[in-house]
This record gives structure tokens, C-alpha cells and sequence, in this order.
């Protein structure tokens, strides 16, 4: 062969190089708009690594000149994570809640048996965290509710009993521990037994969220020293000095708006409205959650939830930091994978606050994995189911049946 054949095959190898990188450029995918805890970051671009996006440095690993051949434009809005602070899984079905744009629930209070199926990880599901059974004074909420199974309820009668039921719930895999504070209801714990509950459960490194209700229970929650109140104080008006407290504590409350008449004014949630917007205006820290089972909430985002948060006073930014969480949060830190389950919006967020609970209750759950290709199906439209769980004094309930994953048929 001559010099200038060989030159030309040289030349030749050379032009097939772009060709050959960009068949071999990794899968990316690009977003219009992603929220980071303060705010939303413009257009950006992941890293498909499995079933995660890997953030993608513009600077040191810039795009492939010309290449577009690993290159999905999703667009739309994506959060890391949606997440309902207050669910009770056995009442709804849990696929419709992920397909209707929540990656994470937290059941708050369930049989310990079936709860603990849940966290086997189903793909068709929200990631599950659960707290167990309610641990309640003898007789005392949700014992005699209706709504909920026997085991859904564990009775103590003293202190030790109490730190004994914590360690069950810690063994069934529990990651905070729940007690109820509920005196329209029937009996509560005692302060020692309640203390008893909160040391243990610190002892095991978990939380403990209280369903506060009847006067005088939230400060008997502030005072033990739990950490999360399970529904915004509806039964009371809560002095400004106990806001203050629970503000300065670190409390969190979960809002529960809604099932306060579900869109309609009643006492209860003009109650709640007021004393929320006064520990948030303290610093309180608000977090979205529905009790999804209690009544006709929409399974998926709740717009009329997140109105009802407007109206206490939040601003758009705490609006988003109660349901996809703040920066500071490990799923929202800039260098964290984002997976394996993401929600997904259409369009872009909305400038006036005011549009935000219509926009979010568009979200769509979805899985990373099926990200590449044309854009997701939109799936069902949300679904509601009748009265199935009250804290606060409405009729009777009425139960649905748990989810196929359970072992029990429907509730009495």
C-alpha cells in the first residue's frame, strides 16, 4: 500500500471518531425545570446510571459537540421526591397514590404484621416508611374507631409495657414510633407511661409522632418531648405561648387540612387554619400529609390539601418544602443520585403560588428506568374512596377493603 493510501485510511479512521463516541455516549435526559429545596434550577441534564440520575457536571463533563444520540429532552418539571407525611395504606390502593405523583408515604398507624409486608419494595408502589400500631392507653383511640384492624391498636398499661411495645414496633421495622393523645376518644396513656414511650423510642433512635386531640393533649405531646404532631391541633386554639414552644422545640406538624370537611368550612378547620399559620409564622416546621383513608381525598397530590396550606399563611416556597422537602434534606443534597422512583410534571411551575395546587395535582409518578423513549403515560385520573378514618367527630365510617397485599378481607 502506498504512504498516501495509508494516509488516507488514517484520515479516513479519524472522521468515523466523532461517529463512533457518539454511538457510545451515555443515556442522558433533560428536565425544563428541577426543584432543589430553595427553589427551581433551570434546564438540566442527568446521567441515566440504572435505575438513578447522576447529576452531570456542565463544566467538567460537558456534552459530546454535536451529539445528540444518548440525548431524551423529558422536559417538564422534575422533583426528586413527593412524599405524604400521613397515610393509612390499608384503606387505599397504594399503586393509584404512586401513579398520581407520590414516590414516598408514611403509613401512620397500622397492624404491625401486614404494615411490615409494605416494606418490601413494589415498584408499583411509593416508598414506604410505617409506624406500626398506635400505642394507646387501655381502651383508649383507635380501639373502639371502626375504622381500624384490632392490631392496628396496642394497648399499655404502664411504663414498662409501653417500652416493651416500642421495641415491637421497632422489630417490625417501624421508623418512628406513634402514640395517641386523643381524649374525645377514650382514655390516654398517663405522663409516665407517655415519657416512657418517648425515652425508649429515642433510646432506639426513632421519632415519636402523637395524634394530639381533646384540650390540653398537645401540651402534654410538646412537654414529653415528641417530635411530630400526626394532624395540625383542630380541637383547640392553641395558646400563643404552646405555639411558640413547639416551635422552639423543632416540631413538626403534618397538616391534615383537608379532612376537615374536605373543601368545606367547618369549625375544625378553621381551628387548624389558625393555629398552622401561627406555628409557621414561629418557624414551625410544616409537612404536607393528608390521613389518606379518612374520607374522599383524591389519591395522588391534593390540591384542595395544599390550597388549604395557602390559606395558612404559607408562601410558595414553604408550600414545596412541605411536599418535596427542603435543602438540607440527603434526597435533595446536589451530589444524591435521584431514584429510583421520581415525579414528573408536564409544564413548568407556575409563578403565582396560587396556581401551584392545581399544577402539582398533575404529577406523575414514575420510574427512572422508563424515563428514555417518548414521553410517560399520564395514567389514571385520582381516584377517591368513601369515609374510612376520622379523628375529629364526623359519622360513622365506613372502611373500604385494604389493598390485595393484605392478609385480612375487608374491615368490619
Amino acid at each position: 500500500m502506498s504512504p498516501d493510501a495509508d494516509a488516507a485510511g488514517a484520515v479516513s479512521s479519524d472522521a468515523d471518531a466523532p461517529t463512533d463516541a457518539a454511538a457510545d455516549a451515555p443515556v442522558t435526559i433533560a428536565f425544563d425545570a428541577v426543584w432543589t429545596g430553595d427553589g427551581f434550577r433551570g434546564p438540566t441534564t442527568y446521567r441515566l446510571h440504572g435505575d438513578h440520575l447522576a447529576p452531570i457536571d456542565q463544566t467538567s463533563n460537558p456534552p459530546i459537540p454535536g451529539s445528540t444520540h444518548g440525548l431524551h429532552h423529558l422536559g417538564g418539571t422534575l422533583f426528586p421526591r413527593l412524599t405524604d407525611h400521613h397515610v393509612h395504606l390499608g384503606l387505599v390502593d397504594p399503586a393509584a397514590l404512586f401513579r398520581n405523583g407520590i414516590t414516598h408515604a408514611a403509613d401512620l398507624g397500622w397492624s404491625p404484621e401486614i404494615a411490615s409486608t409494605w416494606l418490601h419494595d413494589d415498584p408499583r408502589w411509593p416508598s414506604v416508611t410505617i409506624a406500626g400500631a398506635f400505642l394507646t392507653a387501655r381502651g383508649g383511640y383507635p380501639t373502639r374507631s371502626g375504622w381500624a384492624p384490632s392490631a392496628a391498636a396496642r394497648e399499655v398499661g404502664g411504663p414498662r409495657e409501653a417500652r416493651r411495645a416500642v421495641r415491637e414496633q421497632v422489630m417490625a421495622g417501624a421508623s418512628r414510633i406513634k402514640v395517641a393523645l386523643n381524649s374525645e376518644a377514650g382514655e390516654t396513656v398517663d405522663n409516665a407511661t407517655l415519657a416512657a414511650i418517648v425515652e425508649e423510642a429515642v433510646t432506639a433512635g426513632l421519632p415519636v409522632v402523637a395524634h394530639a386531640q381533646g384540650t390540653g393533649q398537645t401540651a402534654r405531646a410538646i412537654h414529653a418531648g415528641v417530635a411530630q404532631l400526626a394532624h395540625t391541633p383542630f380541637s383547640e386554639r392553641l395558646s400563643d405561648r404552646v405555639i411558640a414552644d413547639a416551635a422552639g422545640r423543632g416540631m413538626s406538624w403534618i397538616s391534615t387540612l383537608d379532612i376537615h370537611g374536605w373543601g368545606a368550612a367547618t369549625i375544625e378547620s378553621s381551628i387548624a387554619v389558625d393555629n398552622l399559620r401561627r406555628f409557621a409564622a414561629a418557624g414551625g416546621r410544616v409537612l404536607y400529609g393528608t390521613d389518606l383513608g379518612n374520607g374522599p381525598l383524591p389519591l395522588g397530590v391534593n390540591a384542595r390539601e395544599l390550597t388549604a396550606l395557602l390559606s395558612a399563611g404559607l408562601d410558595g416556597t414553604a408550600l414545596l418544602r412541605s411536599i418535596a422537602g427542603e435543602r438540607g434534606d440527603g434526597h435533595l443534597s446536589p451530589e444524591a443520585p435521584i431514584g429510583p422512583r421520581i415525579t414528573w410534571i408536564p409544564g413548568a411551575p407556575p409563578v403565582d403560588p396560587a396556581q401551584l395546587p392545581a399544577w402539582l395535582a398533575t404529577a406523575r409518578g414514575l420510574h427512572v428506568a422508563d424515563l428514555p423513549g417518548p414521553g410517560p403515560d399520564p395514567g389514571p385520573s385520582p381516584r377517591t374512596h368513601p369515609h374510612a378514618h376520622a379523628p375529629s367527630p364526623h359519622p360513622s365510617p365506613t372502611p373500604s377493603s385494604p389493598p390485595t397485599s393484605s392478609t385480612e378481607g375487608p374491615l368490619p
